[in-house]
């Protein structure tokens, strides 16, 4: 498909499923100006483009896309992380994750590399044998279900994969994650072990085994909405939490030292 802003703004129309009508009846203008829009007879203003990307929840690299094919500079920046100005954000997330301690804590980018970590999270990554992978689905992708230390492998991976089809829906479609997406979904499938579920607990917990310890952990994420940097607003700070007493008194004893 070639790019340009119609066809930017009908992929993302068709992907929250609205009609040309539907849309136009919620942004009160008529379905002939977004018909005229979707197929280039009409160029939006800015100020169109914006309202469109907001109704439809638009990424903000998608929306600096949309406006640069309408011949629009981007409004959304893309700074380095080094900027100055992007200090005080990165102060607050290093603030959160080193909070979260003892528990683990890492903060992932837009193609799930690792862009910082507590101490808790380095040791039960080190502990997993992912130290040398910069990529979290990298190192899924090289451990071997028969000999990982996470011991519900199936269901975890599971897990993983369907927040990443999620994303790249989310996301339109980044062709990183859609090369991650089909390498983790052979992967998968390709195992001869069966996925159990444990279908009474309340929430999906990952189990893995360190030394004679078997700790179980569920995860909190969170995003930066709020913030305008086009990488920044693509981060994801999970937050590991213990779902059961063995978990929340390794982490208890490993807080003593």
């Amino acid at each position: 498909m070639k790019n340009t802003v119609g066809n930017i703004l009908k992929k993302w129309r068709n992907q929250q499923r609205y009609s040309q009508l539907q849309l136009a009846v919620e942004l009160g203008i008529s379905s002939k100006h977004i018909s005229f829009i979707e197929t280039g007879r009409s160029i939006p203003s800015k100020e169109m483009i914006l309202k469109i990307s907001t109704f439809l929840f638009m990424p903000k690299r998608e929306t600096n896309r949309a406006l640069y094919y309408a011949g629009y500079a981007p409004i959304y920046a893309e700074l380095s992380v080094s900027d100055e100005s992007l200090k005080p954000i990165f102060e607050a997330i290093e603030k959160m994750v080193q909070n979260h301690m003892p528990y683990p804590a890492i903060v992932l980018n837009q193609s799930w590399d690792v862009v910082m970590a507590n101490d808790s999270a380095k040791n039960l990554l080190a502990g997993l044998g992912y130290s040398e992978h910069t990529n979290l689905i990298e190192a899924l992708i090289a451990d071997n279900p028969k000999t990982s230390k996470i011991i519900n492998w199936h269901e975890a991976v599971s897990a993983v994969l369907a927040r990443l089809k999620q994303e790249i829906t989310m996301l339109g479609n980044p062709q990183k994650l859609q090369k991650y997406e089909t390498e983790l979904s052979k992967f998968l499938s390709s195992s001869t072990e069966s996925q159990v579920v444990e279908t009474e607990q309340i929430v999906l917990s990952t189990k893995i085994q360190i030394n004679e310890k078997v700790l179980s952990f569920f995860s909190v994420i969170a995003q930066l909405g709020t913030v305008q940097d086009v990488t920044l607003s693509e981060y994801k700070v999970e937050l590991m939490f213990p779902t059961d007493e063995t978990t929340k008194q390794y982490y208890n004893e490993v807080r003593k030292f």
